[in-house]
């Protein structure tokens, strides 16, 4: 049997055991500033060649640290709003351009790929992960472990899912009281390769780099981590409910939607009155909304940026209410080298921003937290209008 058959076989059942005994206790920190700060970057693993960098990506993380760090701005009325430094990252995959990291190369890959780009102190905070396909091309296991035998290390990749959770402190919403009541943010971590496979070089160069997708390759595992987000939903009491996964559900850009995902995910996330779904994969950045649904899109960490070729072929009724991309991939006529995008979430809002690779705010949007938009119906979860 060749070794890459082995190797995803082992995969497979390694994927399948840790979802029986995956925690349900979530990551936790309580923050006392009223609100709370992250930045989410997708695509942004360098090369499998020295430098084992691309300069665009080293462009993108020093603009990752000026965004990260505590800031002021002030309203017309003379009124100062506070915003506290980003107190972690999301990493929505394809952490290791292009075939992920082997157990030869590992930790030289995690030194010169990741710890020596991202050094700036404003980056020394935890790093949530989950796997894209390029890292399902090397051994993903690896990534895993280097989070549980590296000590000390901000790279937080506990297993394929996996959920952070977050609590901030805020005034209560009634002006003439001084309590203080606890606002929860809740972050579904997801396994997209599970759900909807990987093409493997070989395949990719026969069909081509924007060839859809194969499919899971065991519908077991794809129906247990469905089985599994399903849970975590139901059970969510955030005020914020995002659920972030490598793969998009609807795409303007080069690989286009993906089918499976908008056929079994898609619906949970709005059975359950999710936020919004973030995810990485194309090399642009946008907000797609569809019926009161909405999808952010940030996989610019290393390099910007595929064409929206397939603006055209989203849902009708839906709104692409931005894109940054070139006219054709990497025309380079967008501007942009890189990017990433930044969420801080308050008593009012989830304000999110995109932003390019040096910083700058590209544009902007917010959501309601979740008790302003949905009403529940003792536990079920269901939203209703």
């Amino acid at each position: 049997i060749p070794i890459r058959s082995v190797r995803k076989m082992l995969n497979q059942c390694i994927a399948i055991a840790t979802l029986l005994l995956l925690p349900i206790t979530p990551i936790k920190s309580a923050e006392d500033s009223g609100k709370i700060r992250f930045l989410v970057i997708g695509d942004w693993g360098g090369q499998d060649q020295p430098p084992y960098y691309t300069p665009e990506q080293k462009e993108t993380a020093q603009g990752m640290s000026i965004v990260a760090a505590a800031s002021h701005t002030f309203s017309p009325s003379g009124k100062t709003d506070h915003h506290p430094a980003a107190s972690f990252v999301l990493s929505l995959g394809d952490n290791f351009y292009f075939e992920g990291v082997r157990e030869d190369v590992v930790n030289m890959r995690f030194e010169e790929t990741f710890e020596k780009v991202y050094h700036h102190k404003e980056l020394q905070v935890p790093w949530y992960v989950i796997g894209g396909n390029h890292d399902y091309r090397g051994d993903i296991t690896r990534q895993i472990q280097y989070s549980k035998l590296r000590k000390g290390t901000r790279w937080t990749f506990p297993d394929f899912n996996h959920r952070v959770v977050k609590e901030f402190t805020v005034n209560s919403s009634d002006s003439d009281s001084d309590e203080m009541r606890t606002m929860k943010l809740e972050i579904i971590m997801i396994d997209t390769i599970q759900l909807a496979g990987f093409l493997d070089l070989q395949s990719e160069l026969l069909l081509g780099y924007f060839y859809p997708l194969p499919g899971p390759e065991s519908s077991i595992l794809a129906a247990m981590t469905l089985a599994w987000i399903e849970e975590r939903l139901k059970e969510s009491d955030a005020d914020y409910l995002l659920v972030a996964g490598h793969y998009p559900i609807y795409s303007a850009c080069s690989h286009g939607s993906t089918k499976e995902l908008v056929e079994n995910l898609d619906p949970l996330l709005r059975r359950y009155g999710v936020t919004s779904y973030l995810s990485g994969h194309e090399h642009c950045q946008f907000h797609y909304n569809l019926d009161e649904m909405d999808y952010i899109l940030t996989g610019a960490g290393h390099d910007c940026c595929y064409g929206a070729s397939n603006r055209y072929n989203l849902p009708k009724g839906g709104e692409l209410k931005y894109v940054l991309a070139d006219t054709f991939d990497y025309s380079g006529d967008s501007g942009a080298k890189g990017g990433f995008a930044s969420f801080e979430a308050s008593v009012d809002a989830l304000t999110v921003k995109i932003h390019k690779e040096d910083g700058k705010t590209l544009y902007e949007t917010s959501f309601l937290p979740r008790q302003d938009r949905f009403k529940w119906r003792n536990s079920d979860a269901e939203a209703t209008e």
